[in-house]
């Protein structure tokens, strides 16, 4: 399958992201001629050499549509969880009109695997259904940008990664670190299946649907080779850590102690936290409030142990699968990272938590 990119010009959204710092590299490692949009300059330190950076926001359209001319891959992976899902969809709108009109060959959206109906009890297929109302405003808004993207001019592909792990995870890797340093991570007994794909490997997507010949408006589920028990991540982990692997507990003990399920918010609301967090980076500065938040966290006793709400509840039981066999025979998508080759990679990375 075609993979060239030298001499593309190419342009990324969410590059200081978990995902888009690794595609941003492996970019530039291809020869691809590569341009980013970011707030600040301090959020993409550590970008490789020879990245072209646009100061500004994506609510300005004429900056944003100055940028993506004569573009020919727009990755958009830009999803800002502090803000409401109006915002982000309002966002989005800006971005696609602004590419339409300046002329981009065809876009690369990251989506989610949370848009199908089946996830995560029963399998997904890139054909399942996304009518079930709830999940979240998240889930929600993904959905909406699907929609518009598969009736929009411009060719794309929409990869929907499943639970996406490796050095950076906020959830997937680092909380999961934190945690079995504080103090332990709960699972139910027994577990259901991780359709855990390495980070990389949705780079390696990102790129292969970027290069793809004859691109129309389609959809790609990207997971790992096989699911893996979940204990078995979190073990690892543990391995490398060198600490108490997974608590298993009773599923009936852990709905019982979780309560009644809150109902979902499906409207265009943001948690407290997240507006907590969102007003403590413009006061501070994106570098400050993390670093404050690193210091208050290093200060805590560590007893901590993760207990899992309503959500993880969910996620730990569920047992669907996600075939990547599309994605595997029109991308010629092929993931280099099972569970042991993955938990190899995040070893350095997961040294960091020791301390």
């Amino acid at each position: 399958m075609e993979t060239d990119l030298r001499r593309s010009r190419v342009f990324v959204t969410g590059a200081s992201g978990f995902i888009g710092r690794r595609l941003v590299s492996a970019l530039v490692a291809a020869g691809a001629e590569v341009s980013v949009l970011s707030r600040s300059r301090a959020s993409l330190r550590g970008l490789p050499q020879g990245v072209r950076v646009r100061i500004g926001s994506m609510s300005d359209r004429a900056l944003v549509e100055t940028a993506l001319h004569g573009q020919d891959v727009l990755f958009n992976l830009a999803y800002d969880v502090r803000a409401p899902a109006g915002e982000n969809l309002a966002a989005f709108d800006r971005l696609m009109a602004a590419a339409q009109a300046a002329g981009v060959g065809r876009i690369v959206h990251t989506s989610s695997i949370v848009v199908y109906d089946a996830w995560p009890t029963r399998d997904c297929t890139e054909d399942g259904e996304m009518d079930r109302p709830g999940g979240g405003p998240y889930r929600q808004a993904k959905i909406e940008m699907e929609r518009r993207l598969m009736i929009g001019p411009l060719p794309v592909a929409i990869l929907q990664p499943t639970i996406v792990w490796g050095p950076g995870s906020s959830l997937w890797t680092d909380g999961f670190a934190r945690a079995l340093v504080a103090g332990g991570v709960v699972i139910p007994e027994p577990e259901g299946l991780c359709n855990g794909v390495f980070v990389d490997d949705v780079v390696q997507a990102c790129i292969k649907a970027a290069a793809l010949p004859d691109l129309g408006h389609e959809r790609f589920v990207i997971s790992g080779p096989e699911p893996f028990p979940w204990s078995a991540l979190i073990d690892g982990y543990a391995g490398i850590l060198g600490t108490t692997g997974a608590t298993r507990v009773p599923v009936e003990e852990i709905a019982r102690n979780l309560g009644p399920r809150p109902s979902e918010d499906t409207g265009n609301g943001t948690s407290l936290a997240a507006r907590i967090s969102s007003a403590g980076r413009r006061a501070l500065g994106h570098r400050r409030f993390e670093a404050l938040v690193a210091f208050v966290r290093a200060r805590l006793k560590k007893d901590g142990v993760l207990y899992p709400d309503h959500h993880l509840l969910e996620e730990y039981t569920g047992k669907g699968i996600c075939p990547i066999d599309h994605a595997r025979n029109r991308l010629g998508y092929a993931p280099d990272y099972d569970l042991e080759r993955g938990l190899k990679a995040t070893e350095d990375y997961l040294r960091s938590f020791k301390a």
